[in-house]
């Protein structure tokens, strides 16, 4: 792409005084010059060119470790503030995206610029993905004098909805500069004469009343949430399209911390006629519909599992199976990952083979720790329906995968997807660290958005990182539970798994402290640091207890501190389960699958679940949106909020079975209420489900968003949602800072702290809807 300056690289002097003094509006501004002169004619494709609302959205920033900085608006400019520049220019940067350069049309492009010292920085507009063709390129010395910056560009190839206009400002940029240094730009055009930039949708107003967005359960529970000052009852009437078909008075609950929302609580558990299209009127607010049905989750809980398949590693993705040929690929890593090297810092010289599993999340990573909770999840699945439920809707050609018609349950093939995963993740006999595992195998630098897994591959190397004590303890759990699993189905594969277990087993309890870092040097992947394994030694002891029947597996066991308590708090917030607090796992398997504990051993594995169920029933009846959770200690929502809930209600769920009383259920019901609507969003969060469903999910390949050369997301994924840390630089941007906890959300794909998915949130969601399918004509309203 040929550029050229209109302009030839104009400076002009906007004021001579200090950062704070340089705005546009001052009157030295205003004096020098005519602003609309300086502005070429057209259509600005720039979203928000001069950030008079104080917040910088679609801009905003990016730092690439060990790069760091943040960028804010300051005074009507975005800035953006360096304190490691990293290696290269890009490593420090803020860009807008949602912007599509056209075939033949001329582009006008300027802007003001400075910095608070000396510096360099780099202009350009360009493709924010591979091969990376830049359309026009400025670099710039820069300093406190601003600078009106001017030039342009004719697009000569296709259309390129994944355009972004970017400013580098790290790695050479910098050289010999003392950091921290402040650039700030103001003022930004890209204009075409031929632009007419669409009308402004107006964002439809949410309605007061929140309810489940899929629907009720018949003779269930029905709680509806309505934001309300009001400190009277207010009339309601359920409608069944212009017909009143019931009506009652709210009960004002008032303010509900979490949300920030006064709420008033509509109860209509007695209506039990089966329908659809229903709506709750209240005070001229009127709810979205949603059904009355036994059968509300018998298609989501298939969604939820075919995630899994969506998002496997090693394997084409195919039509039928994909559902819809736009989620159709090519295998992903299919050939790097059968011969993948140790990393330097991995001290090790073999390659592995470890190309089947599923992919972590939006990225390409495969994580033994995140993986090996989602594995025994699905695991749990099975043994839960098997020995307590009906294990049918699981069975062989259930689920439609390219496993189906082999005679083994659907569920299991999945399942085995990643076991398969795990056990090649082994260090190899007669090598230094025999039996150990290795935490985790990514590329060596993260990718952008808009990468199919087949793409990846070709452009991005990949690497084992170093073993880890709790990477090869969840070997040990899963493949002890796989173990028991396929003992019948295939003998070979089952032994082939006890095997695995037990060695992981004794190389664990051999190097008890081997951690992964909380800081990783590679660039590519998530750290999944823990630095504390004794719920992972129960955990794994327990589930090699269950299999094997050997009594010193118990005994290990019965001298961890886990054997008497179970974790109530993570991140602190109420939950018994999540990848880095493993020891629930272990309680739940010993509390449900058969196994040879004595009596009293039993009741206190079923007493630690059934004590932390209670609790999350006393959560319930303290929150104005009626879910199992709270914001806990520290008063925030922690990232992956909505996979505590969920975890929550399975473990309700277990304490259904066990107690065969009906407000567990209903527990599970309302926080399931809670992911699919009832919330201070008013979002469902799931892709697919509801009348205000997901849309946006942070996944490289669902990344329709950013380029419409990719599909949307498959349904049935399940966002992490509201996340107070607001770790990523969209939600910086949007100006969350301060928000309620559960309104720290953002349905962006660039939203990744907010907004990721990931198999340990699918796997709990899918074992929930599942469970609640099968009770759909057991649940009854207290």
């Amino acid at each position: 792409m040929r550029t050229f300056s209109f302009f030839a690289f104009t400076t002009l002097a906007l004021c001579a005084c200090t950062l704070s003094c340089i705005r546009k509006k001052s009157a030295a501004d205003s004096g020098q010059q005519n602003s609309n002169a300086l502005q070429p004619a057209g259509g600005n494709l720039i979203k928000n060119a001069d950030f008079e609302d104080d917040t910088s959205l679609p801009w905003n920033s990016s730092f690439t470790p060990p790069a760091k900085g943040a960028a804010s608006v300051k005074d009507g400019a975005l800035c953006l503030t360096i304190e490691n520049g990293g290696s290269n220019n890009w490593d420090a940067q803020i860009r807008h995206r949602e912007m599509v350069p056209q075939k033949g049309h001329i582009y006008n492009i300027s802007f003001k610029i400075w910095s608070d010292k000396p510096t360099q920085v780099r202009a350009k507009v360009g493709m924010s993905g591979a091969p990376y063709t830049e359309y026009f390129t400025q670099n710039m010395r820069v300093s406190p004098q601003p600078q009106l910056i001017k030039g342009g560009f004719i697009m000569r190839g296709a259309d390129d909805p994944s355009a972004e206009f970017a400013f580098h400002a790290g790695g050479s940029m910098l050289r010999g500069v003392e950091l921290p240094v402040v650039v700030c730009v103001d003022d930004i055009r890209m204009n075409d004469p031929d632009y007419i930039a669409p009308e402004k949708a107006e964002n439809a107003a949410l309605s007061s009343v929140r309810i489940n967005q899929v629907g009720y359960f018949p003779h269930g529970k029905k709680i509806a949430t309505v934001v309300s000052t009001a400190s009277e009852a207010i009339e309601w009437e359920l409608m069944q399209g212009d017909t009143p078909v019931a009506q009652g008075q709210t009960l004002p609950y008032g303010l509900d911390s979490d949300s920030g929302d006064d709420v008033h609580l509509i109860d209509f558990s007695q209506f039990d006629k089966i329908g659809s299209g229903y709506r709750i009127k209240v005070a001229g607010q009127v709810s979205p519909p949603f059904a009355i049905e036994p059968t509300v989750y018998s298609l989501i809980k298939y969604d939820a599992l075919n995630y899994f398949y969506q998002n496997r590693s090693g394997i084409e993705i195919t039509m039928p199976h994909a559902r819809q040929a736009k989620w159709a690929r090519p295998a992903g890593h299919a050939q790097s990952d059968k011969h993948v090297a140790c990393a330097p810092d991995a001290e090790c010289s073999y390659e592995l083979d470890v190309s089947r599993g599923w992919y972590d999340a939006g990225d390409h990573g495969k994580y033994v720790v995140n993986g090996g909770i989602a594995l025994w999840t699905l695991f749990n699945q099975y043994e839960r329906f098997l020995h307590r439920g009906d294990i049918a809707p699981f069975a062989d050609n259930t689920m439609d995968i390219p496993e189906s018609g082999n005679g083994v349950p659907d569920l299991l093939d999945e399942a085995r997807w990643e076991m398969d995963f795990m056990l090649s993740m082994q260090v190899p006999e007669g090598q230094k660290q025999a039996g150990l595992v290795h935490h985790k195998v990514h590329d060596i630098a993260w990718t952008g958005l808009g990468l199919a897994p087949h793409e990846a591959e070709k452009k991005m190397k990949r690497q084992l990182r170093p073993v880890s004590t709790a990477a090869t303890l969840n070997l040990a759990a899963t493949a002890a539970q796989a173990a028991r699993i396929f003992e019948s189905i295939d003998p070979g594969y089952s032994a082939r798994c006890l095997a695995a277990a037990e060695k992981a087993f004794l190389a664990a309890r051999e190097f008890p402290n081997l951690f992964a870092p909380a800081s990783d040097s590679n660039k590519g992947g998530g750290a999944y640091d823990d630095q504390r394994v004794d719920d992972e030694f129960f955990w794994a002891a327990a589930e090699l207890y269950i299999t094997t029947k050997n009594p010193e597996y118990l005994q290990f066991a019965k001298s961890n501190q886990y054997w008497q308590q179970v974790t109530k708090v993570i991140d602190s917030v109420p939950s018994m389960l999540n990848w880095q607090s493993t020891d629930g796992l272990g309680a739940i398997s010993l509390a449900i699958v058969p196994n040879q504990l004595g009596k009293n051993d039993l009741k206190l594995q079923r007493k630690k679940l059934m004590d932390a169920a209670n609790e999350y029933l006393e959560l319930i009846e303290r929150q104005g949106y009626r879910m199992p959770f709270s914001s806990g200690t520290n008063a925030g929502y922690p990232w992956g909020s909505n996979s505590f809930i969920i975890n929550n209600a399975l473990v309700l769920a277990l304490a259904h079975d066990l107690s065969k009383e009906d407000q567990y259920l209903e527990g599970a019901l309302q926080a399931m209420d809670y992911i699919l609507g009832r919330n201070a969003m008013a979002q469902s969060y799931v892709t697919g489900w509801g009348s205000r469903p997901l849309k946006n999910p942070h996944h490289r390949f669902w990344s329709h968003q950013v380029d419409a050369r990719f599909p949307m997301a498959a349904p049935g994924a399940l966002s992490g949602g509201p996340n107070s840390g607001l770790q990523d630089p969209y939600v910086a941007a949007a100006g969350l800072n301060g928000c309620a906890p559960q309104k720290c959300f953002m349905d962006n794909i660039e939203a990744w702290s907010v907004n990721e998915i990931t198999v340990n949130w699918n796997a709990p969601f899918a074992w929930v809807t599942a469970y609640l399918d099968e009770n759909g004509n057991q649940a009854k309203a207290e």
